[in-house]
């Protein structure tokens, strides 16, 4: 393979897993994790072969004796291929199964024998309810990316799995990252465990890491800018959902820029596409949610974008890790807008180097005029003031109704008389503001629109729609 000396965690993780001892190995993404298991596999499963019997095929059941399980397909794909290119000229098969494509040659697959198997625990789960897998003879067990697999949306299922497997196991968790609630929960699986930190919860060093501090409606500018006005390539742009992703994917498409898509809803064929085409270079752009964050190796990665920043920290971790992946220098750049200066400090805190705060970028040649008159009257304070207008019409009621009984009993109020002498109400009075109307709000195709906060809600006793006014 091209490998003459190993890497900090290799050095570290090498001889316990070669002794068989259960541990926890933590490194930043991309220092080698990957052949720090699969290595210690490769030995145990070479010194163990399965039991023949002359004249007889060996029994697949008895031939799978090692699992990974991975988070994402992507992930699942790349473990399988890197243990084929270290098992080539040996006699051990791997295969990947995950979710989302054909059942039937996963299971063939199987059915004919493999020696480690690398999946998905859905997938997994699956293989194991439909009859077509049996873990009963296996003997290391190994969980990539240990803190996604063991929190609250995938442990159900690693239970299930590792209940199927022998006590008498080898197991081995990895990570870039992990907390100290997930890391307490990991100790639930493991006997005395041999753990093993390189830098662990930080970024690599030659990632350059840069924070822009401005407005949600001139993201897509900033971005534009950064890639088709800076002429960059080997971009990955993170989202934080699905429609968001697709926001930004539209966007960079209409200003002629050749953009793939990774998200949960893309089928596998979608996804391994996109990633094989920018890998490639026939794609500037990849736009991703977290999906594409963790453990995967694309050396076409230069430039992370973080179009909205992640749910936890650790993911911070891990989608700034993807750049510079494949070798040399990387730079990240964090969008933060106003709503999220509080939440942006604990990003800081881990990042392990120094985040520098830089100004956007010239990106007016890239707005469109509803949003440029939109961002002036954001500026010159018309916004606020009329926020504040809003506001102080949607007083309560019962505050109102006293102002006025005060007035009324004092004799000196113009709303008070006002309610005697002419058609003004009042109590209960409109909920318009009195000054002039506000100015109308625009949709994505800069549309007029109502504000949905105008619909009144059903009171009780109407009949379900009596109590909302229809749009115009």
């Amino acid at each position: 393979m091209g490998i003459r000396s190993p890497t900090p965690i290799q050095v570290a993780t090498l001889p316990a897993g070669l002794e068989e001892r259960d541990l926890v190995g933590l490194a930043p993404t991309g220092t080698g994790k990957t052949l720090a298991y699969t290595i210690p596999l490769a030995q145990r499963l070479l010194d163990h072969p399965p039991p023949r019997v002359k004249g007889r095929p060996v029994d697949p059941a008895r031939r799978l004796r090692a699992l990974v399980l991975c988070p994402v397909r992507e992930l699942a794909q790349q473990v399988a291929e890197e243990a084929r290119t270290l098992f080539k000229g040996s006699v051990l098969r791997s295969k990947a199964v995950y979710g989302k494509s054909a059942l039937r040659p996963q299971r063939e697959a199987i059915e004919s024998g493999v020696d480690l198997l690398v999946g998905t625990p859905g997938r997994l789960r699956e293989l194991i309810d439909c009859g077509a897998l049996s873990l009963a003879h296996v003997r290391q067990v190994v969980v990539d990316e240990a803190d996604r697999m063991l929190d609250m949306g995938f442990l159900p299922q690693v239970r299930f799995i590792l209940d199927r497997i022998p006590d008498e196991r080898q197991m081995m968790f990895f990570s870039a990252t992990m907390p100290d609630p997930i890391s307490s929960l990991a100790a639930d699986f493991l006997r005395l465990p041999f753990r093993a930190e390189i830098e662990a919860n930080t970024v690599v060093s030659h990632v350059g890491q840069y924070a822009m501090h401005l407005p949600d409606l001139v993201k897509v500018p900033v971005v534009l800018e950064l890639i088709k006005g800076q002429q960059r390539r080997g971009v990955i742009v993170f989202a934080r959902t699905r429609r968001r992703a697709g926001w930004v994917a539209t966007a960079l498409r209409r200003n002629d820029l050749s953009v793939g898509l990774v998200h949960g809803n893309r089928s596998q064929a979608q996804r391994q596409s996109a990633i094989e085409r920018f890998t490639s270079g026939e794609l500037a752009v990849l736009v991703a949610t977290d999906v594409a964050a963790r453990g995967l190796h694309i050396p076409a990665i230069k430039t992370v974008i973080n179009y909205d920043l992640p749910v936890t920290t650790e993911e911070y971790v891990h989608r700034v890790g993807r750049a510079g992946h494949g070798g040399g220098a990387g730079e990240a750049f964090s969008l933060v807008t106003p709503q999220e200066e509080g939440y942006w400090k604990r990003f800081r805190s881990v990042s392990g180097t120094r985040v520098e705060i830089v100004d956007p970028p010239d990106y007016q040649s890239w707005m469109r005029p509803v949003d440029l008159d939109r961002l002036a009257r954001t500026r010159d304070g018309a916004k606020a003031l009329r926020q504040a207008e809003r506001k102080q019409s949607r007083a309560t009621p019962r505050a109102r109704q006293g102002d006025t009984r005060g007035a009324s009993r004092d004799g000196g109020s113009e709303v008070a008389s006002g309610a005697r002498n002419g058609p003004t109400k009042a109590r209960g009075g409109s909920r318009k503001s009195t000054g002039s109307k506000s100015e109308p709000k625009f949709g994505a195709r800069g549309k007029a629109t109502r504000r949905l906060s105008k619909r009144r809600a059903v009171k009780k006793g109407q009949k379900p729609g009596s109590g909302i006014r229809r749009p115009q």
